[in-house]
């Protein structure tokens, strides 16, 4: 069995950050929502009539493991859901461990997005490499403007003290919905997903490429799309799919090779 301790690690951890972004652009029954980060690449248009979901297109355009593009298809479980800002309403009635946590959190924005009416909305996430006692600063920006700044070790906030202890894994959905609302509160969800795929620069990926995702399993089962039966007996990790934007920020939402 595989585990994360004994993945080959990635050389370059300690000098770098985890940049994530995601786009939403909304037009009146329309919504294009995009996400790019070391991992992944994904885009999603998002169809309504103003008080229901319609139709949901979505692309895979840079994916880790070899299944993920079936996620696209249990993502149709959000079509005939109500248009709102409640993410609580849509959990209730779909299914998020059916789907590839990536793609249903941008269709979750993206239904926000749309229930707010025609616009944009930008969401930029920097996770730091932690190294050392001090961790690492994890930040989240929402049109250009700091929303959240933490700083972090080990999937604990140290900083700020108001929020010091709350852990960045289980426990942390509840404690953000009772800590946040609205904006903050989405925000912050955003900033956790972030981090936690963050993890991932810690290794070389790219030397794991053909590694059966069931190797996983003991730990990784259920976890989403890929790591569930039948797809996590059939999935490898796919090769050549990560991206380093810790000096190419410019270069997020371009879905191509970066050259920093």
């Amino acid at each position: 069995m595989s585990t994360y301790n004994s993945y080959p690690e990635n050389p370059n951890y300690g000098s770098g950050c985890f940049r994530r972004r995601i786009q939403l652009r909304a037009s009146e029954f329309q919504v294009i929502a995009e996400l790019e980060d070391h991992n992944h690449g994904f885009r999603l248009t998002l169809d309504h009539d103003g008080s229901t979901v319609t139709a949901i297109n979505a692309e895979t355009l840079r994916i880790p493991f070899s299944t993920c593009p079936g996620a696209v298809t249990p993502l149709q479980g959000l079509v005939g859901l109500p248009v709102t800002q409640d993410s609580q309403v849509l959990l209730a009635h779909s299914n998020p461990t059916a789907n590839c946590t990536h793609l249903y959190d941008l269709c979750l924005l993206a239904i926000a997005q749309a229930a707010r009416g025609e616009g944009e909305r930008v969401y930029d996430m920097r996770i730091d490499d932690e190294t050392g006692e001090q961790g690492g600063i994890a930040e989240v920006r929402v049109n250009d403007e700091l929303v959240h700044r933490w700083r972090c070790r080990d999937w604990t906030i140290l900083e700020p003290a108001e929020f010091a202890g709350n852990v960045l894994f289980k426990g942390f959905t509840a404690w953000a919905g009772r800590a946040f609302q609205g904006e903050e509160q989405r925000a912050a969800f955003a900033l956790q997903k972030a981090y936690f795929v963050s993890s991932a620069r810690r290794y070389d990926l790219d030397a794991m490429a053909g590694e059966a995702a069931n190797d996983s399993r003991e730990v990784m089962y259920g976890a989403c799309y890929t790591y569930t039966s039948p797809q996590i007996e059939q999935a490898y990790r796919v090769a050549g799919t990560v991206r380093d934007f810790s000096h190419a920020e410019q270069h997020l939402l371009t879905f191509k090779d970066v050259t920093p």
